[in-house]
């Protein structure tokens, strides 16, 4: 007898936000009692998150200083990756503040588990010592000052140079097996998705899941649009259409598109990079590099969800916020690096810059994490015209390749 596939993380999610919705309809009191499922869920990001930051954000800087030494196609490289993960950002936040697909949520700031807001916000009256910073950051995840940190010893690692590397070195196989750590944690997030939309629903009704259908609209039309507009400009002025290029990609953009993961496209995009007229000298700076600086569809993300957040905690967001918000993911998203989970763990790091946001408003965003299949798409076109951009800003790229592979 033949068994029947096992549904993989897309149906997964599917399936447990469906359960939950249904549960808190039928039975509110049992949907309520399921609360813990979530806070679990809860803790062990809490638990994981101020090292997988901290290690993640001074790996990605020291990288900086790699692609810094390839010389003037590195420091082309950065500028291009810098431009357009930062209009990434910026799609993100503008569209969510446009659209508000957070209003409208009926929550306080204890509303899923009751936690005061994230410390990491919170100003101290006394300026710390350094040897008190390095122990609050890994005691009380204060993630603000843990980022402080990452960036300290990111650039003294790239200051350092040779000296630095063996501790380069084990920072990154530390980074590594904590990424891995939250692949596997990652799996249980049906189960918190579960927990969190049952419990929701079942306190403040069905229609408290819509703000999270807008959003998960929201998200796709808005990565459609970054893709077809700023990248296919910056695809055009390079020589190729965008839409060509996207055809080219098929097979690496549904390889992604199963797995959910944007580095199992990696092999395949290093490849076709290289028939399409991409010296293998950009290719194989850019294409590394940039799934470490350039991920624009986990940059959206970062920035709407974060907002989505404070709208649905109806926290009022100023310029000086939105600014603050800019800020602080332009260093997280260093940390999402297209490994399974990821993402969710830069989203952690980012709600640091709103103080008054509490950490169990997560448990909101991880309900449509698994549904995000734009955003390794996304990162994965992106980089792609990334690369074939710097070549075409170094005069390198190859006219003749670009028409026998059609993408004129």
């Amino acid at each position: 007898m033949k068994r029947l596939p096992f549904p993989g993380p897309f149906a997964q999610m599917a399936f447990a936000i469906a359960g939950g919705i249904l549960l808190g309809y039928f039975d509110p009191r049992a949907a309520m009692q399921m609360k813990p499922l979530g806070d679990w869920f809860l803790a062990a990001i809490r638990f994981l998150i101020v090292p997988i930051v901290f290690f993640t954000v001074m790996s990605g800087i020291g990288a900086l200083g790699q692609v810094r030494q390839v010389g003037r196609l590195g420091i082309r490289a950065l500028l291009c990756f810098e431009l357009i993960s930062t209009l990434a950002l910026a799609a993100g936040m503008l569209a969510a503040h446009l659209f508000q697909p957070g209003a409208g949520f009926p929550l306080s700031g204890d509303a899923l588990s009751g936690v005061t807001p994230n410390a990491g916000g919170s100003a101290a009256a006394v300026m710390p010592s350094l040897p008190d910073t390095i122990g609050q950051a890994f005691r009380k995840s204060s993630i603000l000052q843990t980022l402080l940190l990452a960036c300290g010893f990111g650039v003294a690692t790239v200051l350092l140079g040779d000296r630095a590397k063996p501790f380069s070195a084990r920072c990154d196989w530390i980074g590594a097996r904590l990424l891995t750590l939250v692949g596997w944690l990652m799996r249980l997030a049906p189960l918190a998705a579960f927990g969190a939309i049952a419990f929701s629903v079942g306190r403040y009704g069905v229609h408290s899941v819509t703000p999270l259908i807008r959003l998960l609209a929201l998200l796709y039309a808005t990565t459609a649009l970054f893709v077809l507009l700023p990248l296919g400009l910056l695809a055009r002025q390079a020589g190729f259409r965008i839409g060509a290029f996207i055809r080219y990609l098929k097979e690496e953009l549904m390889l992604v598109f199963g797995t959910s993961s944007s580095v199992t496209a990696m092999p395949g995009l290093l490849k076709k990079l290289e028939m399409a007229g991409c010296p293998r000298i950009v290719v194989g700076v850019a294409i590394p590099a940039g799934y470490s600086f350039n991920l624009n569809g986990s940059s959206i993300y970062l920035t709407m969800a974060v907002v989505f957040l404070a709208q649905a905690f109806q926290i009022r967001l100023g310029f000086g916020e939105y600014l603050t918000i800019l800020a602080v993911a332009m260093v997280t998203s260093k940390g999402a690096s297209g490994v399974a989970g990821s993402a969710f763990m830069a989203l952690a790091a980012t709600i640091a810059a709103v103080p008054a946001l509490p950490d169990s408003s997560l448990l909101l965003i991880v309900g449509i994490e698994r549904l995000l299949k734009c955003r390794p798409l996304a990162n994965v076109i992106g980089n792609g015209v990334a690369c074939m951009t710097i070549a075409a800003w170094d005069g390198k790229l190859d006219d003749a390749a670009l028409e026998s592979q059609r993408l004129r």
